[in-house]
């Protein structure tokens, strides 16, 4: 169901979305059934799985063939939340979209609560400049005081992602204007995270109790397709302070469920 302007993509095909989801699953399984099974990993890890056609598209030309692990430098990648997968997922068809990168990022990997909007506002890109960004344009739409109760929580997180086009390949520039992926996130706890880009936010969700939460949640409702709260608070409990106490193991929290 993705769609992309393949005259600004022209390497967008279904065979390159294809690939990018193996891509995913490879990442996760690699991760999950690892000896150490470490959910931190799914945040921090830097490193891909590629083939010949996603290593052209992604920067390393030197891939061959089939689906291979690859390095690559910290600020490159970081773990799920810069898969090209996700972040192709996220967009719009011819441009990014921190806003649904930033609902994604608040309440399934940071682990943040969001209201439902006042209002619905459709982003509609030709009501804008055409020499601003689209970090430009999404804080010129929701500068209003009702829409940052939640915004200031979205926005910083997407606009943590800026660094990567609609397809998920790095980029410098946007309009000719340097990428700005700074930003400071606003917990629904009242704190105040200075973000620099997606590691700083993987950072904090590796080592936030928000987060281990949210993943606890969303892993049993996955395993047992039941909500955990409906197997009362005491369960919720056991399991997370289980899962710190076993060095965030996925097996092993697995295992529990």
């Amino acid at each position: 169901e993705i769609a992309k302007d393949t005259d600004l993509y022209p390497e967008f095909s279904d065979e390159m979305i294809g690939d990018l989801r193996t891509s995913l699953e490879l990442f996760i399984d690699d991760i999950v059934w690892s000896d150490q099974s470490d959910y931190r990993q799914l945040l921090l890890a830097n490193h891909l799985f590629l083939n010949e056609r996603l290593g052209k598209i992604y920067g390393r030309p030197e891939v061959k063939g089939s689906f291979r692990k690859v390095s690559l430098p910290d600020n490159a990648r970081n773990g799920i939340i810069t898969h090209p997968f996700l972040l192709t997922s996220f967009s719009y068809h011819n441009n990014t979209s921190p806003i649904h990168r930033g609902v994604f990022l608040t309440r399934n990997i940071v682990g943040l609560s969001l209201k439902p909007p006042p209002e619905a506002i459709e982003f509609k890109d030709n009501h804008f400049p055409p020499n601003l960004t689209m970090r430009e344009k999404v804080t010129e739409m929701t500068s209003a005081k009702a829409c940052m109760s939640c915004h200031s929580m979205i926005n910083p997180l997407g606009f943590s992602l800026e660094h990567y086009d609609a397809i998920g390949r790095w980029r410098d520039k946007e309009r000719n204007k340097p990428i700005n992926d700074d930003g400071v996130l606003e917990t629904d706890s009242g704190d105040r995270i200075e973000i620099k880009g997606p590691r700083d936010v993987a950072e904090y969700a590796a080592n936030s109790p928000a987060a281990h939460e949210a993943f606890v949640r969303q892993l049993f409702h996955h395993t047992v397709k039941q909500p955990l709260l409906a197997y009362g608070p005491e369960t919720s409990r056991q399991l997370e302070e289980s899962f710190r106490h076993h060095g965030h193991n996925m097996c092993h929290l697995l295992i529990q469920m």
